[in-house]
């Protein structure tokens, strides 16, 4: 498929005109088959002045300072662009530019990354089963993105994915590296951390499964002294049980299990998320468990 670039028609009586995008597809059999866009002066003002500023994601605000007009009619240019393919709405009042190589038809797909990485300020992260899949953690693709943030956001879908915010402190949002996304880069938890926020909050990635097949995915490249001091920082009792558990019950020896062994009061789940089923205790760990060793065996042996 080949693009042309934009003109001007000549009869338009605007300084902007109305500009017409020329797209010739090319199919197997050779045919070609050209189609017309046609965009209005407005709304060709507004890509042109988000293109010049280099933005991809942008607001019902960010389009009324470009186009010096008040958000009534701005917001209905935005309808027209969203109907004609150039514009996505990602959440209310927030909008993704769909780039020109998409063709006629907005054929195309921008990575989820990418928007959120223009979208958020840090502290945040995408982390859990996204997280896991990202590093080869997981080879099973999550419908839902979790990002991690320290104030409560509304979720949003985006291009079928749905995007859910899971809150948490602050001083909780660190192991976090940047990772590149096209031209944007996101935050992401490295993978210390995502295996800790497995064990840490089991429901967003598989229960503790999804956990226990991580650690013994990632055994040999996994950094455990980092492991270590991520499990002080948080300073999750729950944690420490859990992460001594699985690392005797995976035969994982590093000099972390020891360490992990502290005087504890009363029990906790394995998998708080998992059935309410007692199969019995760890009283070495203080651990209710509700998970047959067998599945955690056989998750860490695939």
């Amino acid at each position: 498929m080949s693009l042309t670039l934009p003109g001007r028609d000549p009869a338009a009586g605007d300084p902007w005109g109305n500009f017409i995008y020329f797209v010739t597809i090319i199919t197997p059999e050779a045919m070609t088959v050209t189609k017309q866009v046609r965009l209005g002066p407005r709304e060709t003002a507004l890509l042109f002045g988000l293109e010049s500023q280099g933005r991809s994601v942008f607001t019902l605000r960010d389009a009324c300072q470009i186009l010096g007009r008040p958000p009534r009619p701005v917001a209905d240019i935005l309808y027209q662009l969203r109907r004609k393919g150039r514009v996505v709405e990602v959440r209310k009042g927030g909008y993704l530019l769909v780039p020109a190589r998409a063709g006629v038809e907005g054929a195309w797909s921008e990575s989820i990354y990418a928007v959120l990485g223009s979208m958020l300020d840090a502290p945040y992260y995408v982390g859990f089963w996204s997280a896991m899949n990202y590093w080869g953690l997981s080879e099973q693709v999550p419908r839902v993105a979790h990002v991690v943030v320290p104030a409560r956001k509304r979720g949003f879908e985006f291009q079928g994915q749905r995007v859910q915010f899971v809150v948490t402190k602050r001083d909780r949002i660190f192991g976090v590296v940047s990772e590149p996304a096209g031209p944007a880069s996101f935050l992401i938890s490295d993978p210390e951390r995502t295996v800790l926020d497995g064990l840490l909050r089991p429901r967003y990635c598989g229960g503790i499964l999804g956990a226990a097949r991580a650690l013994a995915d990632a055994r040999s490249t996994l950094d455990w002294g980092k492991i270590g001091r991520y499990a002080r920082h948080l300073g999750v009792d729950a944690v420490d049980r859990r992460l001594g558990y699985l690392l005797e019950l995976l035969d994982i020896r590093v000099p972390l299990r020891s360490r992990l062994r502290k005087p504890f009061r009363g029990f906790r789940w394995l998998d708080p998320t998992g059935p309410p089923a007692r199969l019995g205790y760890s009283r070495r760990w203080g651990l209710i468990l509700n998970v047959p060793r067998e599945e955690l065996l056989a998750g860490g042996r695939t």
